[in-house]
């Protein structure tokens, strides 16, 4: 693999000389053309840029058709100079440019027979004439002043369109990632990238790889579609720029604090009743850090760095403190004889800490090239992660970096690095080229709370999904190594237009390992509490006990992935036309290790040694991409778009490999009878129905029960599989209303299509039967409606074929109405309602296990989210309303306030089959459903038909900066949730369990954090 990249990389540096690369747009174009006073084209202008982002000016000399451009300039704020002799010379002051935006500077010069300049400031344009897609750019001055959590995923909340798994109220759900959805796209297409570095974790596949110094931040953007060729999948684009050093020195340092002492309380009694015996409070989040940079050589050299802390300690409901006192508080009537702030002082801490560390050096090695490095450390520790109501301490997990005995420190291993080495060199005016290496260490681990839990066997209560005892261990090591190749080209008065080609390419190689191991080799599973505590499981399979035997698993994987891009910007008088094509080839392949045998039945799940296997699957993906504007008015104030565009999907480490692994975890489940009542699962006491192992309740991993031992998979992959798609057409508009204020509206459709999914081998629906079960509810107001289940007429074999699932897919129909205001007249603002619908359609042969399809079928699509600390959330909302804004009043105080509202997510009430279940067809009693059916979860609504509350939140944020001498002061107060609003973000939905219906998540109440930043 090292002989390929340094080959590829050579190969590279050969092609472009000496150059840098952005995987996504970490910059902007400035570009124009300039006319006499008569309309008149002017060539041979001499136009010049500079600006503090530049080591040294760029200049530029417009073409026969008057056009220049500046292609790939860092985000800042720029003056353009126009020169020539026999004409004024006029400089356009504080042109804006932010990531993706093409400013358009057109100008017109007068003629003068004496030598004379004209300034012109106020007439950055905020209207893009080349924009065909949506996205939301938010600059210094609003990531600083609009109050938020500080962190990237508070940003995607304020974006149009984006909902978010949770809502993080001053920091509550801070140090975790927020889940979220944008036009039904499934997460794992999103896209992260950090100055030009696509960072998208490839195992966990579309999620960040780390956690980020806020402060660190110049500018984010977020597409949310009509990307170009420079981006794979049509997922969300989270661009993030970090600051960099000037010819100036300069920096900030800052210190937060949001403590209880100034937190309020939003539990009422009838919510405490309904089990929300505490709520979700902040109990300290702290927040330090400093950022600096400046000239090593003005001119040639810059260098800037940053270190920041955040410090979070928070209360989850329901997680207590391992005392007796406080444990007593789970039984909810002592907790509702206790104050409530007696309750809250019980809550164990949930902490996260968080470190982060920023180097970027920048210099100009010979005129028009410059020399760019990155590194960052992110380190994250956790001591309870997955802490919830039904997650006691000692099922939740330690998070911490991966040590060195597993890699290379700092590396590989330690606190998640990245490397950056990058190269941009402007040949001419015309040709611009960037060369750049990569290299992210992201890694983690998941160990149990205490070490001693390694051979400790959890237990779960079934009807209630309380875990108890104990929990697993995961090691990640998932280091990700890219070379860049980029290009622009500028082609004026060619074929009857201006010619602005954009081309590429990168390699990019994602490895992944993954070790797990669960406590004592097998979970306990009683059917319900009362089971647990009396051990009625040593009367027998009667009881309906089960045990879920497992294996450990080490799976490594290598994703390699080659792609190129052609783009051609075509601009023709009021028109400009984007053409463009991108080529992806995915190459997923399983690598060699080995895995222990069980702990319990070493006989039934063996030691396997796997050599590795290459699936013969090769994704070769085309996307065409179509964009059209048009300047109606020809001022650039008023301009219609459209854009179609075809993205596939983003492939992560073992998507298609992990198919055929034998190593992934095996975890499978039967009758369980605890003849010697220790609650624990010995060999002696699985009882497989017919004392058949192939007669499983559940099956998980790659496992054949009779080839139990195979160091290969009896699973297979389809050979004619294809990576899936998205198709896309927005058509909108945007007009600039006034100075530094505009609004657009767009429509936007899309088809999800060609999904890929596990099939089991000789299985189809109509090989199902359907009985009917009226549960039994202990917990008033809860439903007991009778539903209908399915169930196999015969044992499935646990051998299963990966393919492209057949006529399946998901519809997406919205529009989007947004309105943006610069800073000036002292006020800024961001505004966006959003209205959409994801529609998901299963045809013939698109299921194999009917149950809930009735509910699913021609209904919402409601992802269901997962991980760091959140669950029973499933985010759908047809509408979205944000609005965030600053006003500068009298005597230098700025207030700033974000609102956001949105419908609330749908609630999936349903009924899990228990035992004793009475099989309609044969009047048998039963305590799980026949061939594997298992004690399936029936919904009772069709998606979408019963909802959350709506939700709404303000935020407000108040500020006085003082000046002494050099030294800029700025004390804060932030106010989140002001109206102390306490809307339920999730109820436990099992309506036959008895925490049905309980509250499982609320939104954390009003809380003020106060901080000071000092800019130098």
């Amino acid at each position: 693999m090292r002989l390929r990249f340094y080959s590829v990389l050579a190969a590279l540096v050969i092609l472009a000389g000496s150059s840098s690369a952005w995987a996504q747009s970490q910059t902007g174009d400035i570009f124009g053309k300039v006319t006499d006073t008569t309309g008149a084209t002017l060539p041979g202008v001499t136009v010049t840029l500079s600006g503090p982002s530049l080591l040294q000016p760029q200049a530029a000399i417009t073409s026969e058709t008057g056009s220049f451009q500046f292609p790939r300039l860092n985000v800042g704020t720029y003056s353009v100079k126009f020169e020539l002799p026999g004409f004024r010379t006029v400089v356009k002051e504080g042109i804006q440019v932010t990531v993706g935006f093409n400013a358009n500077v057109s100008t017109q010069l007068g003629v003068s027979t004496v030598q004379e300049t004209v300034t012109v400031t106020g007439e950055s344009p905020i209207v893009d004439t080349k924009q065909t897609g949506t996205k939301q750019t938010f600059t210094l001055e609003q990531l600083q002043s609009i109050p938020s959590a500080r962190d990237p995923w508070v940003i995607l909340q304020q974006t149009a369109g984006i909902a978010m798994d949770r809502e993080n109220i001053g920091g509550n759900m801070s140090g975790q990632q927020s889940n979220f959805v944008s036009r039904g796209a499934n997460p794992s297409n999103s896209k992260w990238s950090v100055d030009g570095i696509d960072t998208t974790d490839m195992a966990a596949t579309g999620a960040s790889p780390t956690y980020y110094d806020f402060d660190a931040f110049q500018e984010m953007t977020i597409n949310t579609g009509g990307v170009d060729v420079s981006q794979q999948t049509g997922g969300v684009g989270i661009n993030l720029v970090t600051k960099s050093g000037t010819d100036r020195f300069k920096g900030s340092g800052r210190v937060f604090d949001t403590n209880d002492q100034f937190e309020a309380n939003n539990i009422t009694t009838g919510m405490r009743t309904q089990g929300a015996t505490s709520g979700n409070p902040i109990q300290d989040v702290k927040e330090y850090g400093f950022e600096a940079g400046g000239p090593i050589k003005k001119g040639k050299a810059w260098i800037w760095g940053s270190y920041g802390k955040s410090d979070i300690n928070v209360g989850v409901l329901g997680f207590y403190q391992p005392t007796n006192t406080c444990q007593s508080f789970k039984n909810s009537a002592t907790a509702l004889a206790a104050d409530i702030k007696d309750v809250n002082a019980c809550l164990n801490p949930d902490t996260t800490l968080l470190v982060n560390t920023n180097v970027k050096g920048e210099v100009q090695l010979f005129s028009g090239n410059k020399l760019s490095l990155y590194n960052s450390f992110s380190k994250k520790e956790r001591n309870a992660r997955g802490a919830s109501d039904l997650n006691p301490i000692e099922t939740t997990n330690r998070q911490a970096a991966v040590s060195k005995t597993f890699g290379k420190y700092l590396w590989n291993t330690g606190p998640s690095p990245t490397y950056k080495f990058g190269d941009q060199w402007v040949v001419s005016d015309r040709l611009l080229l960037d060369l750049q290496y990569a290299h992210v260490g992201n890694n983690f681990i998941l160990d149990f709370h205490d070490d001693g839990l390694s051979s400790v066997q959890p237990a779960l209560i079934v009807s209630t999904g309380l875990n108890l005892r104990s929990a697993s261990q995961s090691v990640f090591l998932r280091p990700v190594n890219s070379v860049n190749f980029n290009a622009n080209y500028f082609l004026p008065s060619t074929f009857g237009g201006d010619h602005a080609f954009k081309f590429g390419g990168y390699w990019r190689n994602a490895y992944s390992e993954s070790i797990g191991h669960t406590g004592g080799f097998a979970t306990a599973r009683f059917p319900n509490q009362a089971a647990f505590d009396g051990d009625t499981c040593a009367n027998g399979v009667a009881a309906g006990c089960g045990a879920s035997l497992t294996r450990d698993s080490h799976t490594t994987y290598s994703l390699t992935n080659y792609s190129a891009f052609l783009q051609d910007s075509i601009t023709r008088g009021k028109m400009a036309l984007q053409l463009g094509v991108r080529w992806d080839r995915n190459h997923d392949v399983a690598l060699a290790a080995s895995i222990p045998s069980s702990g319990i039945m070493p006989e039934l799940l063996p030691a396997v040694t796997f050599g590795g296997v290459d699936p013969g699957i090769v994704f070769n993906d085309f996307s065409p991409r179509l964009g059209l504007t048009y300047d109606l008015a020809g001022n650039g104030k008023t301009i219609a778009h459209a854009n179609y565009a075809r993205y596939y999907g983003q492939v992560g480490t073992g998507a298609i490999a992990g198919q055929v692994n034998p190593l992934s975890g095996v975890t499978v489940r039967y009758p369980w009878a605890d003849l010697n009542g220790d609650r624990l699962v010995q060999a002696n006491e699985v009882f497989p129905t017919n004392g058949n192992f192939a007669n499983f309740q559940a099956l998980s991993g790659n496992w054949d029960p009779a080839n139990p031992s195979l160091p290969t998979t009896a699973n297979s992959i389809d050979k004619n599989l294809k990576n899936d798609t998205t198709d896309e057409f927005i058509v909108g508009a945007s007009r600039e209303l006034g100075s530094s204020f505009a609004v657009s509206a767009d429509y936007i459709w899309r088809r999800y299509d060609n999904f890929n999914s596990t099939f089991t081998n000789g299985l189809s629906s109509t090989d199902y039967i359907s009985t009917q079960y009226t549960p039994t509810c202990t917990v008033a107001g809860a439903r007991c409606d009778t539903v209908t289940a399915y169930y196999p007429t015969f044992q499935p074999g646990g051998i299963t074929t990966l393919l492209n699932t057949p006529n399946f897919n998901r519809s997406f129909n919205g529009f989007e109405v947004s309105a943006r205001k610069r800073m000036s007249h002292h006020w800024l603002m961001n505004s966006s309602f959003s209205y959409n619908s994801i529609i998901q359609n299963y045809g013939a042969g698109s299921f194999q296990n009917p149950n809930n399809i009735d509910k699913r079928n021609g209904f919402q699509y409601d992802y269901a989210t997962s991980g760091s600390g959140i669950g029973n959330v499933f985010v759908n909302a047809k509408w979205l309303y944000k609005l965030s804004g600053m006003y500068q009043l009298p005597y230098a105080v700025n207030v700033s306030a974000f609102y956001n509202t949105r419908q609330g997510y749908p609630f999936e009430a349903a009924v899990q089959l228990t035992n004793p279940i009475v099989l309609t067809a044969t009047g048998q009693t039963v305590t799980s459903l026949p061939n594997g059916g298992g004690t399936p979860t029936i919904l009772l609504d069709a998606i979408g038909e019963n909802r959350l509350p709506n939700f709404q939140n303000l935020d407000l944020h108040v500020e006085r900066p003082v000046t002494l001498g050099s030294l800029h002061f700025v004390p804060s107060m932030d106010v989140f949730n002001v109206t102390n609003n306490n809307t339920v973000q999730a109820f436990r939905g099992n309506q036959n369990a008895t925490n049905a219906n309980n509250i499982q998540a609320i939104v954390a109440p009003r809380v003020i954090r106060f901080g000071i930043r000092v800019n130098w």
